[in-house]
């Protein structure tokens, strides 16, 4: 047993590293700031196999006006396949398709998300820990470099849309929302909303 522990205490952090630096290798990490943490603890460094390794690179899919799907941000946790599932919205809309280094979260068929059974919940992204799943108006607001989060307000409040009563989290910058989410503690909602829950707030912005 001494000797198990001594060798899980030698090896264990390597193999974390090694991990690491070959998931940070082949995705792009940037707004995934867990994993930018975990990186930091365990001394991995993103540049170590080079330009020339192998990446699940692909352009973003912008299908819907709600949300934005990177995959090329995706470590294929698999957290939103099971939000789609039995764990919150039981639509079963998206799943992995491919095996090995192909393999990515897909649609039935890879048909459009529009023509899936997606019910825009969005919560596939509030489970997302790498931004792969993003909100349109937080896609948009990056790309164009105006997401400031150190300058965003937190707001508690009561989703007004049904008699539920699900907790939400208003983000809000320069005065206009800019996102919603759901406290993840919350006794109602445990994190999870609804179309109108989520994205329901858009019609505060001004139209352009």
């Amino acid at each position: 047993e001494l000797v198990r522990r001594n060798l899980t205490e030698l090896f264990a952090p390597e193999s974390r590293r090694v991990v690491l630096e070959l998931l940070a290798s082949s995705v792009d990490v940037s707004t995934a700031p867990q994993l930018q943490r975990y990186m930091k603890e365990c001394g991995a460094r993103t540049e170590k196999f080079g330009p020339r390794a192998a990446t699940v690179a692909r352009p973003p899919i912008i299908d819907n006006e709600l949300y934005v799907r990177d995959y090329s941000k995706c470590i294929l946790c698999y957290k939103c396949v099971e939000a789609c599932g039995t764990d919150a919205q039981n639509t079963f809309a998206i799943g992995v398709a491919g095996r090995g280094f192909h393999a990515h979260i897909a649609t039935e068929f890879e048909i459009p998300l529009t023509d899936s059974a997606c019910v825009y919940c969005g919560n596939c992204i509030g489970v997302c820990p790498t931004g792969a799943l993003m909100g349109k108006t937080e896609y948009e607001m990056r790309a164009a470099r105006t997401w400031e989060e150190s300058r965003q307000t937190r707001t508690e409040t009561i989703c007004p849309y049904c008699g539920v009563g699900c907790g939400l989290t208003v983000h809000s910058q320069n005065g206009q929302i800019v996102k919603v989410s759901s406290p993840l503690a919350h006794s109602v909602t445990q994190g999870n909303l609804c179309i109108k829950g989520r994205f329901g707030w858009q019609f505060t912005r001004p139209k352009i």
